[in-house]
């Protein structure tokens, strides 16, 4: 994997996509229940190997065993890690 560029502007659909998610998570999310607030997009799993490979969010908390992430950092993140498209179906 490598690593995220963090310099690269968000596209226009990437931002909105940003402001959708995260007006409806709260400011910080614990590792383990990343997959229970992005619906299953972002894994505990997926987020501890990159954490350890150091292309992780750019920045967490850690409270006793558990790791926190500001929930900005975690969707810019996974926006940058996995890229996101939006399509519309016509009918």
């Amino acid at each position: 994997m490598a690593t995220i560029n963090w310099e690269r502007p968000l596209t226009e659909h990437e931002t909105a996509f940003k402001d959708m998610l995260i007006a409806g998570l709260p400011p910080v999310i614990a590792r383990h229940d990343v997959d229970k607030y992005t619906g299953g997009w972002l894994s505990p799993k997926t987020l501890r190997n990159d954490d350890s490979r150091m292309v992780g969010p750019r920045s967490h908390f850690k409270s006793g065993k558990k790791i926190l992430y500001r929930s900005t950092d975690l969707v810019e993140y996974g926006i940058r890690r996995f890229g996101v498209i939006e399509k519309e179906i016509l009918l």
